[in-house]
């Protein structure tokens, strides 16, 4: 999790916002891939299911890559 702590302004000294501090925070977490950990873990998925997924994207991921080799390269005029 991680740790945000208020900054202080050293000439007026007086504490960030609360709501300054929980943008940072949300922002934070995001980072650090949190919240869609918790979004992947909240139902169960058979390891079959993720195994199906992961081919899916790569035989997906392959014919885009097909498409735009094959894809004619176009001139430029002079």
């Amino acid at each position: 999790m991680p740790s945000v702590t208020p900054k202080t302004n050293p000439k007026s000294r007086t504490e960030e916002p609360f709501d300054r501090l929980l943008r940072r925070f949300k922002k934070d977490c995001d980072n650090a891939g949190i919240v869609q950990e918790v979004r992947d873990r909240e139902f169960y998925e058979k390891p079959n299911v993720t195994k199906n997924q992961k081919n899916q994207d790569l035989k997906r991921r392959k014919k885009q890559d097909a498409v735009k080799r094959a894809a004619p390269t176009r001139q430029r005029r002079r």
